[in-house]
């Protein structure tokens, strides 16, 4: 059967999504920890998102090989598929009259995707954002010593926790939106700070891990407290920690922001491929 001869299903039950691509998640875990983590959230929130949607593309046997997601109001999010399986599912969404406010994920697909929409529904895309995927194959190393010291964020520091949340998306995003509660990440000891004068100056948090595999995101210091190298520090510990429990570390960044790149690559991340958001008005 020929790669591109796929089909596809869908649902709104992010619980059966899970079971979809539970086998995929544990072949790609990097590939799929945006859907991985996002369908948890969408499991433990149900009213996080208004209609979100998967779709698994299967071959013979129901073999699922290709992962997308759509959580309004942001666009569809490729997991995991090939160009021509982008185009497919493209080609059938604008068949079915489907209207979405953008396409993100691996590059290729993403911009295969893109290409299809615009030609079959008129519309205009623009590319908001290009970013690096990193892994850390083995233990971060801090080449500079950094004043102060990490330890998890607790109960008493969840108001400051969820304030940052939202400084870091609004840093980031294109468009408003809540930052995901982090109440859930303060309990497992996932969300960590840096402290320095008795004081936090920095945080990061670390997804809950799939297939082995969890993300750093959230990575915050207040701008009047950079340049200190307490980002550095707090990445690195909570990376060395989670690495420390048996989970393979990745993370997104801005391939815009050097400096943000410098530093995780200074400590042991290295660059594994792009993922691309693109908005279509």
């Amino acid at each position: 059967m020929p790669l591109t001869s796929i089909s596809f299903q869908c649902t709104h039950d992010p619980a059966e999504a899970r079971t979809w691509f539970a086998a995929l998640i544990e072949r790609q875990p990097i590939a799929l920890s945006v859907v991985a983590s996002v369908t948890e959230v969408c499991i433990a929130e149900p009213s996080r998102y208004t209609g979100p949607r998967w779709w698994a593309g299967t071959r013979e046997e129901d073999e699922v090989v290709a992962a997308f997601m759509h959580t309004p109001p942001f666009g569809l999010h490729i997991g995991l598929a090939t160009p021509e399986q982008a185009r497919d599912l493209a080609d059938r969404l604008a068949a079915e009259g489907d209207e979405l406010p953008g396409v993100g994920g691996m590059r290729e697909p993403a911009e295969a995707f893109r290409d299809v929409w615009v030609t079959r529904t008129g519309v205009t895309a623009t590319t908001e954002m290009e970013v690096g995927a990193f892994d850390l194959p083995s233990r971060p190393v801090l080449r500079f010593t950094v004043p102060g010291e990490y330890r998890h964020a607790r109960p008493d520091d969840q108001a400051l926790v969820d304030r940052w949340a939202q400084d870091f998306v609004d840093a980031i995003e294109a468009r408003p939106r809540s930052a995901p509660a982090l109440g859930r990440h303060v309990s497992a000891g996932r969300v960590g700070l840096w402290i320095d004068g008795g004081q936090p100056v920095s945080m990061a948090y670390a997804s809950t891990a799939s297939g082995g595999v969890t993300r750093v995101s959230g990575v915050w210091t207040p701008p009047e407290l950079r340049g200190r190298g307490y980002a550095s520090g707090v990445v690195a510990a909570l990376s060395s920690e989670r690495m420390e429990a048996g989970e393979r570390c990745m993370l997104y960044t801005d391939l815009a922001n050097p400096t943000s790149n410098k530093i995780y690559q200074a400590m042991g991340y290295r660059r594994i491929g792009d993922n691309i958001t693109v908005a279509f008005s």
